[in-house]
């Protein structure tokens, strides 16, 4: 017998085994398996007769640990903002990540608004809401005017809340580009992302007092 044994391999894909089990990173811990997996073929392949059934498991571990690190790492890699997401960011969520920043940003949609157009529409009820980036909206029923919404505000808040129709109208008086969210796919994310939801439970509650305070000095 040589001095080699192919025993070697065998003992170090367990090696690396046990150090995956003890890291508390999940990428770290399926890159080791993924090395484990590696390391164990020349033991099955060495043999008199190669072991074709663990040479073939070690290899679909080795595959689907594979794939779910570069998934982790994908996930991990820096986001880059465009200054309009930034804003909103900003805005409205600045204690959350970037990337959890664009998920919720993903299931609404930009919106740029003229001067004359209707956020909200006396006698219609609320079927999304939308924040201001920029631009200016006026808040009033017929001549009487209640106050007026600004980059930073939400429009449909205490409506889409209440869960009654408007009873004032919301026109645009600047042009206004906004993020606009319906509610069904709204409330489905948050209820998956619990963090994003207190983060945005917070700030409806901010804007709404602040609509108040506002309402009051009227």
């Amino acid at each position: 017998m040589g001095l080699f044994n192919a025993s070697y391999f065998l003992h170090a894909a367990n090696i690396l085994l046990l150090v995956a089990y003890s890291v508390r990173d999940i990428l770290w811990l399926r890159l080791f398996a993924v090395a484990a997996s590696l390391i164990s073929l020349p033991y099955f392949v060495l043999q008199p007769e190669p072991l074709w059934e663990p040479i073939i498991w070690s290899g679909v571990f080795a595959a689907i640990n594979s794939f779910q690190s570069w998934r982790l790492f994908v996930e991990r890699r820096p986001v880059k903002l465009t200054p309009e997401e930034e804003e909103i960011r900003r805005l409205v969520f600045p204690d959350l990540p970037s990337r959890k920043v664009l998920q919720i940003l993903s299931i609404g949609a930009w919106t740029t608004l003229e001067i004359g157009e209707r956020m909200l529409e006396r006698g219609k009820s609320v079927e999304a809401i939308s924040v201001i980036v920029r631009g200016k909206v006026r808040v009033a029923r017929d001549d009487r005017v209640f106050g007026e919404l600004v980059a930073g505000h939400i429009v449909g808040s205490a409506l889409l809340l209440s869960g009654v129709a408007a009873d004032v109208d919301a026109v645009v008086v600047e042009p206004v580009r906004c993020v606009r969210w319906e509610v069904e796919p709204l409330d489905r994310y948050l209820a998956a992302n619990p963090e994003t939801r207190i983060v945005l439970q917070e700030y409806l509650a901010r804007d709404l007092a602040g609509k108040l305070s506002t309402a009051a000095k009227l």
